[in-house]
């Protein structure tokens, strides 16, 4: 079997700067490029030559990369080179576009040169796969251990591994040895799964980039990024999945979307966060006719509080007033800090005598409360705040508006009161 880095590979883009930085990477890395700027070259070039793979930009003038996979998978003399896809559009529309046309795979713009080069061996691999036969199976061994990601073959009919990669060994925590005593629901989140997946993969003969909840063989749980293709190899029906864990990169995009939705002392959501949420519940509770109400909370004399003890007594008094406050709250409601030491609360599907209830029992929880400090004094805390009923079409900023002008009012009658009218 010949190497995988000996084929040919053609870059297809109609942006020069584009095909020269694609093809110095890929001819860094041992393959043999060459490159076409329109569709009809890039044609004529395949009828001609038949590269072994063909990385194809989508938005080209006239003729763009849909219609030249169309016409490429339409030729019975080229219609089993691979075609990826290069597309800046992610949508599952233009996903679902490619792969009718007939492509593999896609790589999302901005390229990751690492993701690209991966890939591109993955699809090379693949299709050393679908030309051996059963007497080049210690050869295609040798293929499938170079392989940069973790993969494994499973047997259509039962889910039995066929064979598995030290990489993905490793992942699953199992024994090559061992592989007789598992099948691929072994290792996925939800076993169930496993039939839907196969039925797809069968059906369209690809799945790509599928975000897949898989499990360890002690249990422990990652996310993957899955990709599958179906084949006949020795004398069988069976899939080929290579993934990769992103558990690390899920973890930290939920970490950034929380920084961003999140105020960083209390935990709660931040004013933007709020304002967002606000307007989601608005919405659903104008499209369901449901009651929506609004209240905004301020400690009173928090100034003084931290003019006396200090700022960090004033985060500690800020946090407990938190944890005050949400001692009555459902799920469906939301708190948010608008900044310094004023709240907000959004109640969804609450009528309005029932949200006074609530607020007042908020304000009594505050009162009846206290915070010792370090030093043992013992620190009492009031609030003030603004109750209204959202009104159905009322703009957020309005309705804001309406309650900061009742909270103003409860200040300017005495503190520690709840204003609703």
């Amino acid at each position: 079997m010949e190497n995988i880095k000996d084929n040919n590979i053609l870059v297809v883009d109609d942006n020069a700067i584009n095909q020269k930085v694609l093809s110095k990477v890929l001819e860094s890395n041992g393959y043999k490029v060459s490159c076409a700027s329109d569709g009809q070259e890039a044609l004529d070039y395949i009828n001609n030559y038949m590269p072994d793979l063909v990385l194809l930009d989508v938005q080209m003038p006239g003729m763009d990369g849909f219609d030249v996979c169309r016409r490429v998978k339409a030729n019975e003399k080229t219609e089993e080179i691979p075609v990826i896809f290069i597309t800046a559009s992610d949508t599952v529309e233009s996903k679902v576009e490619g792969f009718k046309a007939g492509a593999v795979d896609y790589i999302p713009r901005p390229l990751q040169m690492p993701e690209v080069l991966a890939r591109v061996s993955n699809q090379l691999t693949i299709q050393e796969l679908k030309r051996n036969s059963e007497e080049e199976k210690d050869r295609l061994e040798k293929i499938l251990a170079a392989l940069p990601l973790p993969y494994f073959i499973t047997r259509v009919e039962d889910g039995s591994f066929l064979d598995m990669n030290n990489k993905a060994c490793s992942v699953f925590d199992v024994a090559y040895e061992d592989l007789n005593k598992y099948k691929s629901t072994d290792f996925y989140a939800n076993p169930e799964i496993r039939a839907e997946l196969v039925d797809i993969i069968v059906r369209q003969g690809l799945i790509a980039n599928k975000e897949l909840e898989l499990v360890t063989r002690t249990g422990r749980p990652f996310t993957s990024l899955f990709s599958a293709t179906p084949l006949r190899l020795q004398n069988e029906d069976v899939v080929f999945v290579a993934f990769s864990d992103i558990t690390e990169r899920k973890e930290m995009e939920l970490a950034l979307e929380k920084a961003a939705t999140t105020d960083y002392l209390t935990g709660i959501l931040n004013r933007r966060a709020f304002t967002q949420r606000a307007e989601d519940e608005r919405y659903r509770a104008n499209r369901n006719n449901h009651p929506i109400c609004l209240l905004m909370l301020d400690i009173d004399h928090f100034k003084k509080i931290n003019d006396t003890y200090g700022h960090d007594v004033g985060d500690d008094a800020l946090k407990v007033m938190v944890e005050l406050i949400g001692r009555d709250l459902r799920l469906s409601d939301a708190l948010g800090r608008l900044g310094g030491e004023e709240f907000a609360l959004l109640l969804p599907e609450t009528e309005f005598e029932g949200a006074k209830v609530l607020a007042e029992r908020i304000r009594q929880c505050v009162e009846e409360n206290e915070m010792v400090l370090a030093d043992g004094t013992v620190l009492k805390m009031t609030i003030s705040g603004g109750l209204a009923e959202w009104e159905k079409d009322m703009p957020y900023d309005d309705a804001i508006k309406v309650v900061d002008d009742r909270l103003y009012a409860a200040k300017k009658g005495g503190r520690n009161k709840i204003e609703w009218s």
